[in-house]
């Protein structure tokens, strides 16, 4: 096969992967893709180079050997180093700046290159002129040729920024993506997070169905680099992790894990949006968002539960979850009402868990387990239509023949009983209206 056909094969199955993901949604194939690139996303975490790998083996041998000798005998600090070893002792340049074991005691001054300098203004002319290409151009070979100094990371910076004005936006996120790893402590970072929030917001609207017609783009952006060529949402997802690692206290950082738990809510993952609802409200108390991001929690745990053949943590912390929101934002009458609605469908589940668990013990003849099961679920959720189906079942356990001693099921108390959160019926609910104003259950809780 020659070159020039194994290309178009290459392109005729791109096309034809596109055109099948375009016309199925294939939601759970991009969804198993961004799974796939956010594992994979070298912008967060860099690997380490052959010269590291190689450096780190064959230093590990000489570290052990050489510890106990600098335990021993440290150095000392205003000491001469040796000449020749440049990075033995204090080092000087002729300003007199130091540094020590505190690192720089002044700011260390970068040589002035004035040929650099005089490529980076004609190349910033170009960009002012709004000559882009050239621009792109000539800020790509200063970042190349000048990499490591000063005139690179401002060169990168602004071919990213050319990159974005020409509508290249996948180059433009790659060129972010190379400033931040070759300049982590960047003048430029928070254009660097802006920016990239904002190529998340075009990205997202791709598969939102609430996006404006004018926020979506042509089908052949898919080929010119304003979008990736399959999972626009993927790398939306990918860019919201740039923002809020690379700005942890930044303003967008919460607005990138609500966004970014948004997208798992619609993709149906339910289990990743709670992690980043949870990230939320531990991690940013003080967000605008928190309400919202308990309310998104809760839901994503009750629509993330599979039933009582399931395992029921997911209703546990719901609960919880629904006793500190209540806490946390007495005033929201609308939503407390909402989440007693929420408390009365998780009593619900537990109390049909509960049921099924006393009905496996009854099924195999364990008589005091099955009335130890059926016994909480009239006294814990009395309002419940599973309590009905216990107390018959109770009935008839009564009457069967069991082995050995056994407590009668009214004899069992259980733990968290009295609690209003577990408990149902308005009398329950009524002992906590002097908590934070919440009065009782609108409908009794289950």
């Amino acid at each position: 096969m020659t070159p020039s056909s194994r290309t178009t094969t290459l392109a005729k199955s791109a096309l034809l992967a596109l055109a099948v993901a375009t016309a199925t949604g294939c939601q759970g194939f991009t969804g198993a893709l961004s799974q796939w690139r956010a594992a994979y996303d070298s912008g967060l975490a860099q690997p380490l180079t052959a010269e590291e790998l190689a450096r780190s083996k064959t230093s590990k041998v000489a570290s052990n050997d050489s510890l106990l000798k600098r335990w021993l005998s440290p150095r000392d600090p205003d000491a001469a180093g040796d000449e020749h070893d440049p990075t033995s002792g204090p080092q000087r340049d002729p300003d007199g700046k130091v540094m020590g074991s505190d690192g720089w005691t002044k700011f260390f001054k970068q040589p002035v290159d004035e040929d650099a300098q005089k490529d980076l203004d004609a190349a910033f002319a170009d960009y002012e002129a709004g000559n882009l290409r050239q621009a792109e151009s000539a800020f790509s070979r200063i970042a190349r040729v000048r990499k490591g100094t000063p005139y690179a990371e401002k060169a990168l910076f602004y071919l990213a920024e050319t990159q974005f004005k020409r509508k290249k936006y996948m180059a433009a996120h790659e060129s972010y993506d190379r400033l931040f790893a070759e300049h982590p402590g960047t003048l430029h970072l928070d254009e660097l997070v802006g920016r990239e929030f904002e190529l998340a917001q075009i990205w997202l609207a791709q598969s939102d169905p609430e996006a404006k017609p004018e926020q979506k783009l042509a089908w052949y952006t898919h080929f010119t680099g304003e979008q990736p060529l399959l999972d626009a949402s993927g790398m939306a997802l990918k860019a919201l992790e740039h923002v809020r690692h690379r700005k942890t206290d930044g303003p967008l950082a919460d607005d990138a894990l609500m966004q970014i738990a948004g997208v798992h809510v619609r993709n149906g993952d339910y289990e990743s949006a709670a992690v980043y609802y949870d990230e939320l409200i531990e991690g940013m108390p003080r967000s605008p968002f928190l309400h919202k991001a308990y309310m998104g929690a809760i839901d994503s745990r009750i629509k993330g539960y599979l039933g009582p053949d399931y395992d029921g943590e997911g209703l546990e912390q719901a609960r919880d979850l629904v006793r500190q929101a209540m806490t946390a934002f007495p005033e929201e009458e609308a939503s407390n009402e909402q989440l007693y609605h929420t408390l009365d469908l998780i009593n619900d589940q537990e109390a049909e868990r509960t049921y099924k668990t006393g009905n496996y013990y009854k099924r195999i003849g364990k008589v005091a387990s099955a009335e130890y099961y059926f016994g909480k679920i009239p006294q814990r959720w009395p309002n419940s239509p599973w309590a009905a189906k216990a107390k018959t079942d109770l009935a008839a356990l009564a009457k069967t023949p069991r082995k050995g001693p056994s407590l009668p099921s009214k004899m069992l108390v259980q733990p968290n009983a009295t609690d209003p959160y577990y408990s149902a019926g308005m009398g329950a609910m009524g002992a906590m209206g002097g908590m934070g104003g919440m009065g009782g259950s609108p409908g009794g809780m289950m």
